[in-house]
């Protein structure tokens, strides 16, 4: 339940603000700048504390009201909190009719609310009417259900299970005889010497260097160094056609211009 809070007060700047910040901390406040009816509208209202301050218009302060509230046997319950000068604060308290707070203004309004709260205590907060739902949560939505295959059954193949890591070697053993460098130079092919020619074949190259474009008697010899005849291949050379004579163009006759 929500507690009432009057506030005294001329200044209507000021007392808005007074009267937001209490709302904000779940009071209800209501505001008044009349100070001389002011004990009559607490009498009507019955708030649970009145802030009060000590300079009022029409010539009214807030010592005097608080003097006329503690000595009423009807209102001297209701706590007053005193807002002005902090000059007579201490003259104030000391008087039986004294108020039950005392702030200096400028006014704190953090410091106005704890001090109201600490005299009559703060309301229950309104419970939020926002319902959460917790079933569905961002960290639910990355879980996905694994589907449910049954029970697993083991076959038996006959087959021994490969030892984990046997795989890899056989791999490191593949590709390490790729990746050592090779050493040393690789043997060299031995040369092996043609064979010595014989007779025939030295015959045969005097012939080929006697050979000429136009000497028929070296390809006869060339021919009788073999076992057995073959076929003589004579060696030609067409001689280029001549290409055809161009008549030269027939002379251009001038013709006489008429006179």
């Amino acid at each position: 339940m929500s507690k009432r809070i009057l506030i005294v007060e001329s200044d209507a700047t000021l007392s808005a603000t007074l009267q937001q910040a209490l709302e904000a901390r779940g009071f209800t406040a209501q505001t008044t700048g009349d100070g001389k009816g002011s004990v009559e509208l607490i009498r009507r209202e019955r708030p649970e504390l009145v802030v009060l301050a000590v300079d009022l218009s029409a010539g009214q302060n807030g010592y005097l009201i608080c003097g006329k509230l503690k000595k009423d046997d009807e209102l001297k319950t209701v706590p007053i909190v005193i807002i002005g000068s902090p000059d007579g604060f201490a003259a104030h308290s000391k008087l039986k009719a004294r108020a039950d707070e005392y702030v200096a203004k400028p006014v704190d309004t953090d410091t106005l609310v704890d001090r109201v709260g600490g005299l009559i205590g703060f309301p229950e907060m309104p419970v939020s009417d926002e319902v959460v739902d917790d079933s569905l949560t961002l960290d639910s939505l990355g879980e996905e259900p694994s589907p449910d295959f049954g029970e697993e059954i083991a076959v038996d193949t006959g087959e021994e299970p490969a030892v984990p890591g046997e795989d890899l070697d056989m791999l490191d053993e593949a590709f390490s005889d790729m990746s050592e460098p090779v050493t040393g130079t690789p043997e060299e092919e031995a040369v092996v010497a043609p064979p010595d020619l014989d007779a025939s074949s030295e015959e045969e190259g005097s012939a080929l260097d006697s050979l000429g474009s136009d000497n028929d008697d070296s390809l006869d010899v060339l021919s009788g160094l073999d076992d057995e005849p073959e076929e003589k291949t004579v060696i030609g050379f067409m001689p280029a056609a001549e290409p055809e004579p161009v008549a030269p163009p027939a002379p251009v006759r001038a013709v006489p211009s008429p006179t």
